[in-house]
């Protein structure tokens, strides 16, 4: 665990610094600017921020960064590496650049379901190197790229207000972003990031009063008022026309808590899933009449986020502090990269760029033979000076070198016999795996089921047949073991064959060969099993 951190997150309009150290009485911030972009990059703002940024944390949101669920049942740590790994591999040929990635589980909901989730970030490299570039053009250098959406989690979980039990959404509202992160007491539920932002009502007023983007966001933050309670008393006629104009526009900020919602139920399969609580934070979160708008749409209790009430603010710079007392709701996210880095108890999800990487192979692998090596050649030399010195002391030392050199030679002979040994043990290894199914065989059947199952079915069982001896050898395959019964007039049997038919002609199928085998059913439901062959190499 790190004793101080530094954090950069850099947004549309405004790029904010944030450097916090952990003590004995808790988060203490010592640094704090926030730099407006302008109208170039966020480099030169980062150069003018005075603060030391070596070893920074930096966010990451909208289009530099994608996640995705996978649910696995559960495996052991390495397995699941190579599960990972694989699915990378698959997403980079896709995305046609390479990317990087890492990946957390997510807090169990069920523990009897059998299945695991897992929360998977991706970046393409060239974003990681635009953000990295940005960053050393202010004299910095970054350790890692951490999403938004987990570093709001972290300052909730660190700072924030945390009930037992209660559903809190937290919602970070920037120009052309939303972080959102669902918990649950102090369980992730659901993390997402979306492009969209406040940027969405600019542009509505932009069009209905055909002016720039920059006079429509001086109309937004003067005159714009959400509020429901507002309506028929608005402020002025022109402020009236200003909110019916961006009316439209602003449904999209609670449909992306809504939307959210929704595929978090999906998610956890929780279908009574509820808000307690509506947690701002960023830019977004000041706009007039905001909460009050999403109050009455989300119909639960929507609040400003602020985690700095919490924290030890002394040593902040008498600037610094004025400027952080005026962005505390847009520097959330910054606090949560940064006390993500304070604090392993917190969730981890850090994408590490490739010089990082390279840089953590050479200290855990190079520096530790280097060091070997220079040890060794010490004491050769040692060894050399004292037989210099000692003629007698040379020939016992010369004696004991052909010792070392006997024990090398038999170390040197056993190792030899353990090499070949190995190559057996390979040999069979090998032999074994090819008569086994692939992983991504089972992993292809499972998702293609997972697909177009209806509700009419349902899987009993998915299991792996096969293998046999050399002699008489049998190809892998796949038992789907499956029910099926009678739901709102629907003719199983007819759902059961749809879902056949569709399940065969799965893209992820290609190569493999699907026979559906008639079962008997002990009651008056359907039941049936689908065997899925898989030839050897698919």
């Amino acid at each position: 665990m790190a004793n101080k951190a530094t954090a950069v997150d850099i947004g549309t309009h405004s790029a904010k610094v944030l450097v916090a150290q952990a003590g004995k009485h808790g988060v203490k911030i010592l640094r704090f600017a926030g730099l407006p972009r302008g109208e170039g990059d966020a480099a030169i703002s980062l150069a003018e921020a005075a603060v030391p940024l070596a070893a920074s944390v930096v966010g990451l949101a909208g289009r530099d960064m994608t996640l995705r669920y996978s649910q696995v049942p559960p495996t052991p740590d390495w397995q699941l590496r190579n599960l990972m790994d694989l699915e990378i591999q698959d997403l980079a040929q896709q995305s046609g650049g390479t990317l990087s990635a890492d990946y957390n589980l997510l807090p169990a909901q069920d523990p009897e379901a059998g299945v695991e989730t897992v929360l998977l970030a991706l970046a393409k490299d060239e974003s990681l190197e635009r953000l990295q570039a940005e960053v050393q053009n202010g004299g910095g250098s970054v350790a890692a790229f951490v999403p938004n959406c987990t570093a709001l989690y972290n300052a909730f979980l660190k700072c924030g207000p945390v009930e037992p039990d209660a559903v809190v959404c937290l919602a970070n509202i920037g120009q052309e972003t939303i972080d959102i992160a669902l918990v649950k007491g102090t369980d992730l539920l659901f993390a997402r990031n979306l492009s969209g932002g406040t940027k969405v009502l600019d542009d509505a007023i932009a069009a209905a009063f055909n002016v720039g983007a920059r006079k429509a966001e001086a109309l937004k933050k003067d005159l714009l008022d959400l509020d429901p309670q507002s309506r028929g008393r608005y402020a002025s006629g022109q402020a009236e026309k200003v909110t019916m104009a961006a009316g439209g526009a602003a449904g999209s900020l609670s449909a992306a808590i809504q939307s959210s919602l929704a595929f978090c139920k999906t998610q956890t399969k929780i279908a009574d899933l509820r808000l307690d609580k509506v947690l701002l934070c960023g830019g977004g979160a000041r706009l007039r009449g905001l909460r009050g708008l999403l109050r009455e749409t989300l119909r639960a209790p929507v609040e400003l986020f602020d985690p700095f009430a919490n924290l030890d603010l002394s040593a902040l710079p008498p600037d610094d502090a004025e400027q952080l007392q005026a962005m505390r709701h847009e520097a959330v996210v910054a606090l949560g990269l940064a006390v993500g880095r304070l604090d392993d108890t917190l969730y981890s999800l850090e994408i590490l760029p490739e010089a990082v990487r390279r840089r953590q192979r050479f200290q855990q692998r190079t520096v530790w033979n280097v060091l070997a090596g220079a040890i060794l050649v010490g004491v050769l030399g040692l060894q050399a000076s004292h037989a210099r010195a000692e003629l007698a002391a040379a020939q016992g030392a010369e004696d004991a070198l052909r010792r070392r050199i006997n024990v090398a030679n038999s170390v040197h002979a056993d190792a030899t016999a353990a090499i070949e040994a190995n190559k057996v043990e390979r040999a069979l290894v090998e032999h074994l795996a090819a008569q086994a199914l692939p992983l991504h065989g089972l992993l292809r059947t499972q998702r293609a089921a997972a697909a177009h199952l209806p509700p009419q079915l349902w899987l009993r069982k998915l299991e792996v047949s096969g293998g046999g001896s050399s002699v008489q050898r049998k190809r892998p395959q796949v038992l789907l073991d499956g029910a099926g019964k009678e739901l709102n007039g629907v003719e199983v049997g007819r759902v059961l064959q749809e879902f056949v038919s569709r399940f065969k002609a799965d893209p992820l199928l290609a190569g493999a060969q699907a026979v559906m085998k008639p079962t008997q059913s002990v009651d008056s439901s359907l039941t049936f099993q689908i065997a899925v062959d898989f030839a050897e190499g698919n």
